[in-house]
Order: structure tokens, then C-alpha cells, then sequence
């Protein structure tokens, strides 16, 4: 991508711009980075339960099944790897667990509305 205007490929923290915004595109990634900031870590699995409970507004047991699992195939496949590309979660595959890494402030300011600047 070209940077013609400048601030389209500003880097915030070593991390793009538009690389920050488009881990929050994804409101599942999103919920991540939110549940991640409550609960520091949590294994792969229990990471599905706490998404899939916010995407379905509903307690665990009101949750159908086959939503959890597509949470959670959905997060191994697509939105785990992602965040772990970006340095915003680690992945420890050995233990399961997921855990906020060096980038998530970051992602986190532009989530809350936070960033420096405006783009024009």
C-alpha cells in the first residue's frame, strides 16, 4: 500500500496503524482483547466460553454448544494467529494458555478511542 497521505501507514508503538485498525475490525477480536483485560490469561478454551458468552449475551449454559465450538475453532483458525502475528497475544501451545503481549496497549488506546491523532 502506498503512503501517499502519511499517516495512513504512521506507525503507534511499532505497530501500523492500519494494522491496529484491522484487529479491530473484527468485533470477535475485540471481545478477546476485552475478556484478555479482565482475566490476564486463560486457556484457548475457556478464552471461547468468555467470547462466546459476550457474543450470545447469555450465561454458558444458554449458549448452544455447536456456537462455543465454532467460537473456538474460529479463534485457534483465524483470530489467535492473527493477535499473536501482531504481537498483541501470546500463544503458549504447550499449556493452551492465551495471554495480553507487548502490543496490547496499544490496540487497546485505539479500542477505547484513545489514539493521539486523527486521521484527516
Amino acid at each position: 500500500m502506498s503512503n501517499q497521505e502519511g499517516d495512513a501507514t504512521e506507525r503507534t508503538d511499532s505497530l501500523p496503524r492500519d494494522d491496529v485498525y484491522a484487529l479491530l475490525a473484527s468485533e470477535r477480536r475485540r471481545y478477546v482483547l476485552s475478556v484478555l483485560r479482565e482475566h490476564e490469561s486463560l486457556s484457548l478454551p475457556d478464552l471461547a466460553d468468555e467470547v462466546a458468552l459476550r457474543e450470545h449475551d447469555a450465561p454458558l449454559p444458554q449458549v448452544p454448544e455447536d456456537a462455543v465450538l465454532q467460537v473456538y475453532l474460529s479463534l485457534w483458525h483465524v483470530h489467535v494467529p492473527k493477535l499473536t502475528d501482531a504481537d498483541v497475544v501470546a500463544y503458549d501451545q504447550d499449556r493452551d494458555i492465551v495471554t495480553l503481549a507487548e502490543h496490547a496497549q496499544t490496540v487497546e488506546q485505539f479500542a477505547l478511542g484513545g489514539a493521539d491523532e486523527q486521521s484527516t
